[in-house]
């Protein structure tokens, strides 16, 4: 994979983890079956653009921190906030995606993505 230029953040919460056939539908915001797949969805469903640069990188991880200070994980004892940073900043320092989907303690389904673009060759969907 390319290194990011940017990152496009998208999030999404819900009561279960989406059917597979809400998934394949470009058009609203829930997580796509493919990684890339969140590039095709319409810019309405961004909610940030981080660049590649180190400011850049520490908003990407303040906002993903935000969403799980906001969103604690269902076993929060067994995989804590501060060692799913470890992998989300580790993944940022070296231009990649960083993502999580999982349950949390109020028992919805979070979704955060931060999605390195552009990526294999194609320019940025959003013209950045």
């Amino acid at each position: 994979m390319d290194v990011a230029q940017h990152w496009h953040a998208y999030e999404w919460t819900g009561h279960e983890r989406p059917h597979d056939s809400a998934r394949i539908d470009p058009s609203n915001g829930t997580p796509p079956l493919e990684i890339a797949h969140w590039l095709r969805k319409p810019a309405r469903h961004v909610a940030h653009t981080f660049d590649n640069s180190e400011d850049g990188v520490a908003r990407a991880s303040g906002w993903m921190r935000k969403g799980g200070e906001e969103n604690p994980h269902l076993d929060e004892a067994a995989f804590g906030l501060d060692a799913r940073m470890a992998y989300v900043d580790d993944d940022l320092r070296r231009g990649a995606d960083a993502l999580w989907g999982y349950y949390s303690g109020r028992g919805r389904y979070v979704s955060r993505a931060l999605i390195a673009c552009p990526r294999g060759g194609t320019p940025c969907p959003y013209g950045r």
